[in-house]
């Protein structure tokens, strides 16, 4: 098993803030997740698992941190197949636009309101990432969920449950990690799948910062009223800097990296909007990004 001792934070999240780590851990098998449990998490380190670090803002201070990043080597495959469906087996380490890729050299949709979505498909699960009325939890019929308790565990639709930005594997306690998936698609061409996902990545680009260094929206949309982004703009937060650190022009809820910026610049940032907000609309903002 790869390990990397004190990797550098910055290199590991798409916002590229935060200092360094203990470790960093690339396990390929069940017997390597067992290693980490007994060597790394039985001595008293925060694990963590990470796919690409497309919704993660790591702080300066992380010395007891274990980042374990799953490398299975499963590919994807078509498993299962009727005249319009087709069930697909990935890696929960394969990352998001790969995999988007591959069903485009294959015709098959589904996906294709994901484009844009920098994540692995692992991360994707967990977060229940979503664009263009696409959530990837409402496409899978099975996943694999690994626990220091109980191994690898198969559970089926309607063992699981998910909603805005969240999935809960029903059942499974202690520290679950998603290893594979699968998903039903439907079977179009090559070219129409191309085509959507072109069609959803430019209307992305046209309206979020796709080419900066950002994790994907700050905040939760409240559940009544205005989207975060809306809200945000009202309290005079699209654009506005804190030294290395700025909410975008594009969109006033993605926090962008300017290329010198610092976790702590952007947690003051952060607890300035919210407060913003608040007092402007009575909307207490929830996090969407995760601060490790």
């Amino acid at each position: 098993m790869k390990t990397v001792h004190q990797p550098d934070l910055k290199k590991m999240s798409t916002l590229k803030l935060g200092g360094r780590a203990r470790a960093a851990l690339y396990p390929e098998n069940e017997l390597h997740l067992e290693e980490i449990n007994r060597n790394w998490a039985g001595i008293g380190l925060r694990c963590m698992y990470l796919g690409k670090g497309s919704n993660v803002l790591f702080t300066e201070d992380n010395r007891d941190l274990v980042l374990v990043k799953w490398k299975g080597r499963i590919l994807p495959e078509s498993i299962a197949q009727d005249r319009d469906r087709v069930l697909v087996l990935v890696d929960a380490g394969y990352p998001l636009p790969r995999l988007l890729g591959w069903c485009a050299s294959r015709g098959l949709s589904g996906l294709e309101g994901l484009a844009g979505i920098p994540g692995s498909v692992g991360g994707a699960i967990t977060m229940n990432a979503g664009s263009h009325g696409v959530e990837i939890c409402s496409l899978l019929t099975s996943i694999w969920i690994w626990t220091p308790e109980k191994g690898t565990s198969q559970l089926q639709t309607g063992q699981f449950s998910y909603g805005y930005r969240w999935f809960n594997p029903g059942g499974i306690s202690g520290n679950p990690l998603v290893t594979a998936a699968e998903i039903t698609l439907v079977r179009s061409s090559p070219q129409n799948v191309q085509e959507n996902i072109k069609r959803f990545y430019l209307r992305k680009k046209r309206s979020q910062p796709v080419l900066a260094s950002t994790a994907g929206c700050v905040f939760k949309n409240p559940p009544d009223g205005e989207p975060a982004g809306k809200l945000l703009e009202r309290a005079g937060f699209r654009g506005r800097q804190n030294k290395g650190v700025a909410f975008s022009s594009k969109h006033a809820n993605f926090l962008v990296n300017l290329g010198h910026g610092s976790s702590t610049q952007a947690l003051d940032l952060i607890a300035q909007a919210r407060e913003k907000v608040f007092e402007l609309s009575g909307h207490e903002l929830q996090l969407e990004i995760k601060t490790v």
